[in-house]
């Protein structure tokens, strides 16, 4: 599923970029960084993948959060930019300074935000794994709008939630 993650954080990501008045180079840049940003779970033990966040220990817990070095020194021996580079590393960062480096709002790349709110949509639209109930379209776009929106001013970016939820809204208008 990483790869499909991938690419469809990659296409909120694009979508909120642009959204939020970016020419669509820098658009397409975001995506491409987007599309990378968890390859560095390539170098975490697949039964740490697997288990529950809650029930990770603080060994586990540092392997995980390990990803984001290693997604930023795979992207960089691959040639790609160091700026895009440092957009994976800091995905990691929170909104409300709560990340690793303890950056906050405006110190974090705005592309690491775009980046990192496309993921939580992405997640909240795919739903729980193994989820009984499968809502229609619309019901989960609706509850991933108010789960972005409930993380805006945290976790999130609320300029980067604003631009996403009008993406969806959009999306739900047009079909």
């Amino acid at each position: 599923g990483s790869r499909e993650h991938g690419e469809a954080t990659a296409s909120y990501a694009f979508a909120a970029a642009v959204e939020l008045g970016y020419d669509r180079s820098h658009s397409e840049l975001v995506r491409e960084a987007a599309k990378l940003h968890e390859v560095g779970k390539l170098y975490v033990p697949a039964y740490i993948l697997a288990k529950d966040p809650a029930s990770l220990s603080e060994s586990e817990e540092a392997q995980l959060e390990g990803q984001f070095e290693a997604g930023y020194r795979v992207a960089h021996g691959a040639g790609i930019a160091g700026g895009v580079c440092g957009w994976i590393l800091r995905v990691r960062e929170r909104f409300d300074g709560g990340g690793a480096e303890k950056l906050a709002a405006e110190a974090i790349p705005v592309e690491s935000r775009i980046i990192r709110a496309a993921c939580v949509c992405d997640r909240a639209l795919a739903g729980p794994a193994g989820a009984a109930t499968n809502p229609g379209l619309g019901d989960r776009r609706r509850r991933t709008i108010d789960t972005l929106r409930e993380q805006a001013g945290h976790e999130l970016d609320p300029r980067v939630v604003e631009a996403l939820a009008a993406v969806l809204e959009r999306a739900a208008r047009t079909g």
